[in-house]
């Protein structure tokens, strides 16, 4: 220990009495001699008393210091709650490092800085409205930051126009983004629930005059001036209506004994009921309210129902066929009933026969008779169904079958019957003149005047072979009078070939035949007296014949032809073939020069 003048002890002894003998309430000498400067305003009333924040020469005892005083504080950072619980500093920081003591009676304990507090460390975040509002808008101007109250009437209650009637809770329907914006209010818990048009529906349209207790739950008590009805119907509007839209009504009016039913089902009610309801049980009969769409003036009869439905006024379903003795059928079928019915039917009935009512139609003017159902049918009037081949004897075949009536029947079947001949029709078409006879079946067929013709000419004197089978008909026959006109070939073929010096009429059918004209077989050896050997054979036929006449008749002396070639100038006869041959008129037989010679 070191060592100390009595002076010094003395001094440290006489301030430890001073210390000791200072009273408990009042500050001592020393307290004062040590403190760093007055205390603020907040805590002037403890400048006497250190111990009250302070622990002698304990510093880690001074938070719990603030805690025993600031109990609110302490609960906030136990609980983890309020800006104390929730930012780390304040939480687990020293008090005095943001709460700075003895700097005077003016200096504020609580330094925020308004603009850059983040209000999300307390238990009520700023939303909405709120984030745009000033501190002391809700702090005032004071520094009780943790006493005010998060009851939203606290700041507004001077501007709720329920006037306290709906409570404090006004988070209950109301958000921070707009005060007139309602949101999550269940209004079932008010044994109201809304539903359809009334959730679209404002508060105060029904909560008239701030109204929130009391109000009725009947349709009518709000919608009384709506009821077209007058009253007339009572005040059950829900029977009918609902509040999805007042205009549809649900009423089911099969309850009453009529069903809606067809056009009726889509029938405003003022339709029947008139304005107002004022016909409440209107007739139940179709008379009653269709008078005035009867388009018979009630010559008909009222039962309107007879004919037709619901569904449709101009769909009627009158059965013709059973209620009626004139079935319909084909066309009859979609002919409106002022078709045939030109007067009510208990006025006048329309007649029963085609002629009563198709007189206009018929093409024979009556000439035919008025039993047209023979001919014509109910299906179409243009499709003839007379069965020409029952009903006649003259059945209808080839062209005849496509031909109209009056291609043949010019005058009424009643009144000229036609004859069965085909001339008595064709007689204009008959290009023989009448040469070949009335029976034109014999050759021409019905299905083509000009074709198919199936006359045989085999069963005539003349068959045609060859190429006379391939011609048609008017080849020879020109005139189409089809008269005989000869065998020979001479009667069609005109001789431009031997011009007549084989015979006239020329006799070609000699040589030639029907198979090829160019192709002949006359044998002038067999045929005839002068046969052809040497260079007779080569010979064309009008290199001898070479003059008009009966081929038989010419001349067969070798004088007759070759006279002109006689080097003897006729000086040994005109007999050649004596001495001569007829290989080469120079060739001279031995025998021949022997007998002139006279050896």
């Amino acid at each position: 220990m070191p060592f100390r003048s009595p002076i010094t002890w003395l001094r440290l002894i006489w301030l430890a009495c001073l210390v000791l003998a200072a009273p408990l309430a009042a500050q001592t000498i020393m307290e004062r001699l040590v403190t760093p400067g007055p205390l603020s305003g907040a805590h002037a009333r403890l400048e006497a008393k250190c111990d009250s924040c302070h622990s002698s020469f304990r510093k880690e005892a001074q938070n719990g210091r603030c805690a025993a005083c600031h109990k609110g504080v302490a609960g906030d950072v136990s609980s983890g709650t309020r800006f104390h619980g929730k930012f780390g500093p304040a939480r687990s920081g020293a008090c005095k490092t943001c709460h700075s003591e003895h700097k005077g009676r003016g200096f504020g304990l609580i330094q925020i800085n308004r603009a850059s507090f983040n209000h999300n460390f307390t238990d009520y975040p700023l939303t909405g409205g709120h984030v745009r509002a000033t501190c002391a808008g809700c702090h005032g101007g004071g520094h009780d930051y943790r006493g005010v109250t998060r009851v939203c009437a606290s700041c507004h209650a001077k501007k709720d126009p329920h006037r306290g009637q709906l409570g404090r809770s006004c988070q209950n329907c109301h958000t921070t983004a707009n005060w007139k914006q309602i949101s999550g209010f269940d209004h079932s818990r008010t044994g109201f629930a809304l539903s359809g048009a009334h959730r679209a529906a404002r508060c105060m349209t029904c909560h008239v005059g701030q109204r929130w207790k009391g109000l009725p739950a009947t349709c009518v008590s709000c919608h009384a001036r709506d009821d077209a009805h007058n009253g007339s119907r009572g005040t059950n509007c829900a029977s009918c209506h609902n509040s999805t839209t007042w205009r549809s009504a649900t009423f089911d009016h099969s309850t009453t004994g009529f069903p809606l039913i067809g056009g009726h089902a889509g029938a405003a009610c003022s339709g029947c009921h008139g304005a107002g309801n004022a016909n409440k049980h209107p007739s139940r009969t179709c008379y009653a309210c269709h008078a005035k769409d009867d388009s018979h003036r009630g010559q008909n009869g009222t039962d309107c129902a007879s004919c037709h439905n619901p569904r449709s006024w101009k769909l009627t379903s009158f059965d013709h066929d059973r209620m009626t003795d004139f079935p319909l059928k084909g066309a009859h079928r979609r002919v409106v009933c002022e078709g045939c019915h030109k007067q009510a039917p208990k006025v006048a009935k329309p007649p029963v026969t085609c002629y009563g009512c198709h007189a206009a139609d018929d093409d024979h003017k009556g000439s035919n008779g008025q039993d047209c159902e023979r001919c014509h049918n109910a299906v179409a009037w243009k499709d003839v169904n007379f069965n020409h081949a029952t009903m006649t004897k003259f059945p209808l075949l080839g062209k005849h079958a496509l031909a109209r009536c009056e291609t043949c029947h010019v005058k009424p079947a009643k009144e000229v019957k036609l004859a069965m001949e085909c001339v008595s029709c064709h007689a204009k078409d008959d290009s023989h003149k009448g040469k070949l006879g009335t029976d034109c079946a014999r050759c021409h067929g019905n299905d083509s005047w000009k074709d198919g013709v199936r006359f045989d000419h085999g069963l005539t004197r003349f068959p045609l072979l060859g190429k006379h089978a391939q011609q048609q008909c008017v080849a020879c026959h020109v005139d189409k009078t089809y008269t005989s006109k000869g065998t020979a070939c001479a009667a069609c073929h005109e001789d431009k070939t031997h011009l007549g010096t084989l015979g006239t009429p020329a006799q070609c059918q000699k040589c030639h035949n029907s198979v090829d004209w160019k192709v002949w077989s006359f044998d002038h050896n067999r045929q005839t007296d002068f046969a052809l050997t040497g260079k007779h054979a080569g010979l064309v036929c009008k290199a001898c014949h070479t003059r008009k006449g009966d081929p038989a008749k010419t001349a067969s002396r070798c004088g007759d032809c070759h006279g002109r070639d006689d080097p003897h100038r006729g000086g040994f006869g005109d007999d050649c073939e004596r001495c001569h041959t007829t290989n080469d008129f120079r060739e001279i037989q031995i025998g021949a020069l022997k007998r002139l010679s006279g050896n």
